[in-house]
């Protein structure tokens, strides 16, 4: 067998660890929250693939999406000291009960994990500044890992109204695809924003938040 040119084998593994972060197989229970969706869906606001596809957008450009993008880029840049003062501010813009279970228990789960695996003591924080400052760790590129987490964010509540509505597989997928252009967006717009810029008009969002804390029934934590 005639020997060709020498395999060059990428052993930074950037990707595979930002595929692995962003994976519904990364064991941080993100399955069980749908960030108010779920009121939502019982309300009758959500109904169906437009109006889903119109509380996806509304989030990523003007809610917690949009914070969640300025926090991780925030924790990118900080010292350990900086990123626990980040924390608290993270914290309190979780909005309510719920949503501040789902960021501070995905993100002391991603920190547990991600500790273990990689031997790098990650502090117990908030989510996104958790992937943001392990990134920094890592030395992982935040122009290629902030529109994934965007991606893995929306896919997660993708997966919760499949789950919810009578909405099929592709249509899901129709709504993902139909946003990919707006992960990109957000991105590019918040990546050398600061606390400074962070805001929220999604209210509606906010209140299917609060009123989910006390729905009789229900299969989700968020």
């Amino acid at each position: 067998m005639e020997s060709g040119e020498p395999i060059v084998m990428n052993t930074d593994f950037s990707d595979h660890k930002i595929m692995a972060w962003l994976s519904p197989a990364y064991p941080l229970g993100s399955f069980s929250f749908s960030h108010g969706l779920e009121d939502a869906i019982s309300m009758g606001i959500v109904v169906g693939k437009e109006s889903l596809l119109e509380w996806l957008f509304q989030i990523l450009h003007f809610g917690s999406g949009r914070n969640d993008a300025i926090f991780l880029c925030s924790a990118y840049r900080s010292s350990e000291e900086e990123l626990l003062q980040l924390a608290r501010i993270a914290e309190s813009f979780s909005g309510t009960k719920e949503r501040h279970l789902e960021t501070v228990h995905q993100g002391t789960a991603f920190a547990k994990v991600t500790s273990n695996i990689s031997n790098k003591l990650i502090p117990a924080v908030p989510l996104p500044l958790a992937i943001g400052y392990c990134a920094k760790v890592e030395n992982i590129n935040l122009e290629r890992l902030l529109p994934l987490y965007l991606h893995a964010f929306i896919a997660n509540l993708v997966s919760a109204a499949i789950r919810f509505l009578p909405l099929g597989q592709t249509d899901g997928q129709m709504v993902l695809f139909g946003l990919f252009g707006d992960f990109e967006k957000v991105a590019k717009e918040t990546r050398d924003l600061n606390v400074e810029h962070l805001g929220n008009s999604c209210f509606l969002n906010d209140i299917s938040s609060m009123r989910h804390e006390t729905m009789t029934t229900r299969i989700f934590r968020s």
